[in-house]
C-alpha cells in the first residue's frame, strides 16, 4: 500500500474507535468514519500468533485493501481489526471478505 493511504497515528486509531461505525464480518471488523481522503490502518493482536504470522496477516489485508482502495464511492479513513481465523485465510478469502464489508455498507459497489 502506498504510503498516502497509510493510518499511521495512534490518535487516528482511537478517534475512529470512538467516534467511527463498524461492520463486522467472519475474519475481520472494519471501524470507518468520513474523512477528506481515503487512508487505511490495520490492528492484529497477539491472539492471533506470533510476529511472523501477525505481519503476514497485515500484508494481505494491506495489498488487498491496497487494490480496493480506487473503487471507493466516498474517502473514510478505515481500521482493519483482525479476528481469530483469519490466520488460516488464504490471500482471496481476505479480499473477498474486504469486498464483502465494504458493499455491505454501500462504500463500493
Amino acid at each position: 500500500m502506498q504510503r498516502a493511504y497509510r493510518l499511521t497515528n495512534n490518535a487516528s486509531f482511537n478517534y475512529i474507535y470512538r467516534k467511527g461505525e463498524n461492520v463486522v464480518g467472519r475474519l475481520m471488523a472494519i471501524n470507518y468514519v468520513k474523512a477528506f481522503n481515503t487512508k487505511v490502518g490495520v490492528s492484529v493482536s497477539k491472539k492471533i500468533g506470533k510476529s511472523v504470522t501477525r505481519n503476514l496477516v497485515k500484508r494481505r489485508i494491506k495489498e488487498n485493501f491496497a487494490t480496493i482502495i480506487p473503487s471507493i464511492l466516498e474517502p473514510h479513513n478505515y481500521v482493519v481489526v483482525a479476528r481469530s481465523g483469519i490466520e488460516n485465510a488464504t490471500f482471496q478469502e481476505i479480499g473477498e471478505e474486504i469486498k464483502k464489508l465494504l458493499s455491505k455498507v454501500h462504500h463500493i459497489n
